[in-house]
């Protein structure tokens, strides 16, 4: 049974500016072509983002919804963040700070959240590119 893949990212001030974040090519020559447009974070809280991929030729990036991502975590300039690629455009991701140990963020359940929280990929509009929704709630 092959180990699932992981990948690991420093934030940068670049990073940030540029407000995306790319995926290395050596993942994205290996998976890249079972990536559609959106892609799913898991947090270690049991979160679970949708952030829309940006594909150029061989390269691709984490961008709709990862400045939310990155401002919801409050993820700055040193941290680390590991990759766990899970299947189908899913990853669990870890989040380091600058002084290596892994955060913890506690659970915050929304209010009002519904099964149909998670939307098809197909209907994500520039107004949701980036949808937290909770885990185990769409059957």
């Amino acid at each position: 049974m092959e180990k699932s893949p992981h990948f690991f990212k420093v934030i940068l001030p670049s990073t940030l500016a540029e407000k995306k974040l790319g995926i290395p090519e050596k993942f994205v020559k290996k998976f890249g072509n079972e990536l559609p447009d959106i892609a799913t974070l898991e947090v270690s809280n049991g979160q679970v983002w949708l952030v829309r991929l940006t594909k150029d030729g061989r390269k691709i990036w984490f961008q709709d919804g990862w400045d939310d991502f990155i401002q919801y975590h409050s993820i700055s300039v040193g941290y680390f963040l590991v990759f766990k690629y899970v299947k189908n455009s899913t990853f669990q991701v870890l989040i380091f700070d600058s002084t290596a140990c892994e955060i913890h963020y506690p659970y915050n359940a929304m209010e009002g959240l519904t099964q149909n929280a998670m939307l098809p990929t197909q209907n994500l509009k520039p107004e949701n590119k980036c949808k937290m929704v909770k885990k185990g709630r769409n059957k």
